[in-house]
């Protein structure tokens, strides 16, 4: 008996970026309407201040949706926030940990990192007893180094609770093949999406050549479709990135 599972990833640009067109208060409509669109059991955004995770839970109450500030482990800054959808997923727990040698000291900055960097740890049990974890992050944008020890992080997370199948999704800000990809790939997950979907960061463009934002799976979950979304609710740009999802099978 195997389970089924959608999810998403989606770098929502975060509301105190000076963007003019661009800005949250004028796109946030169509943000909403793109999440909605890609029709995903869980979601992942980063990049999310306090005033977009105010608006995403008026939006979408009765959703279960958490993530901690990177600045404090509370409510300041950016939040890599996880959200899930009513139905058959639930979170059983939820944790955020940064994204360097000390992953406990909320705001801690790691190795060549420029920011403070933050991944969130999402347990979900199913309606039917299955379990598999989410781990939601956004990779430093200039340390090639952090971006490096990020994935081994990462990896040495989920690995550390072998009871669930592992989800791990966001902006890496690294594109396929690349060394915080390989490093990933060679330990055994598997990119869910497509080599040729295309881009998903495009500056406000709608053109995309690079693929930073990523969905893999571990061991235990089968890809059944992975594509970049490309929706545009109303003709507007709901982001700077296009989002990512993926239906995926569970075994039991």
């Amino acid at each position: 008996m195997s389970a089924q599972l959608r999810v998403a990833t989606f770098n929502l640009r975060n509301s105190s970026a000076p963007d003019g067109n661009d800005s949250w208060p004028v796109r946030r409509d169509a943000a909403v309407a793109a999440i909605v669109e890609l029709a995903a059991d869980v979601v992942g955004l980063q990049e999310v201040l306090p005033d977009q995770l105010e608006y995403l839970r008026e939006r979408f109450d009765g959703w279960q949706i958490v993530g901690a500030g990177r600045d404090d482990g509370v409510a300041g800054g950016e939040h890599s926030v996880v959200m899930v959808r009513p139905g058959d997923w639930s979170i059983e727990s939820h944790e955020t940990r940064w994204l360097s040698a000390a992953p406990d000291t909320p705001g801690s900055v790691g190795w060549d990192a420029d920011l403070t960097r933050i991944a969130t740890l999402v347990r979900l049990r199913s309606a039917g007893g299955q379990r598999v974890g989410v781990l939601n992050t956004h990779y430093d944008h200039q340390g090639e180094v952090a971006r490096l020890e990020s994935s081994r992080l990462l990896d040495a997370w989920a690995s550390a609770e072998p009871d669930r199948s592992w989800i791990l999704m966001g902006d890496l800000n690294a594109e396929p093949g690349s060394p915080p990809l390989k490093v990933l790939t060679d330990a055994g997950w598997t990119d869910a999406v497509p080599p040729g979907e295309g881009g998903t960061f495009h500056d406000f463009t709608g053109e995309a050549d690079e693929r930073i934002d990523h969905i893999l799976v571990g061991t235990g979950l089968q890809v059944v479709e992975a594509a970049v979304s490309r929706h545009r609710p109303g003709g507007r740009l709901p982001s700077d990135h296009w989002p990512v999802v993926a239906t995926l099978r569970l075994r039991a």
